[in-house]
């Protein structure tokens, strides 16, 4: 009887333990590249597909998941269509300023730093949290060159 009992028990608990896996994030990763005049870092998930476009003029990380796309952005003469989205809200600071809104039923977001811009776009509702607590864990450091 006590051994059937535990077998329950040991049976119950290693199948509460495969659902909560299977509801668990994906891997986060910490992501640290260097754009033209600073560094970011990053805490994201396991991208689909990941790119690095260096023109003459700037440098693009673009990062795809099956949800939505990131990308970093720092150079000149370079427009994205998402540039041209109507911001449904904005906040303005002193160094920086956020474009946000929706556009055919999918969120984005649009950051300014200086010469920098990061954005996520082609994001669901239900999925925008995530990507928004992947924007709270950006942190952008200035690169000094060193002279010799």
């Amino acid at each position: 009887m006590m051994k059937g009992i535990i077998s329950i028990l040991i049976m119950i608990l290693l199948v509460s333990c495969s659902t909560l896996n299977y509801k668990a994030n994906p891997s986060i990763r910490r992501e640290c590249f260097d754009l033209l005049s600073v560094k970011i870092i990053v805490d994201m998930p396991e991208p689909i597909h990941f790119e690095i476009v260096n023109y003459e003029e700037g440098v693009i990380y673009k990062y795809v998941f099956n949800d939505g796309v990131i990308f970093f952005f720092e150079g000149s003469l370079m427009q994205f269509d998402i540039d041209t989205y109507i911001p449904q809200d904005s906040v303005h600071k002193k160094i920086y300023s956020i474009y946000y809104g929706e556009e055919h039923g999918k969120f984005w977001k649009k950051y300014i730093y200086d010469n920098v811009r990061l954005y996520y776009f082609d994001v669901n509702k239900k999925d925008k949290k995530k990507y928004d607590n992947i924007f709270n864990t950006i942190k952008i450091q200035k690169l000094y060159n060193k002279k010799l």
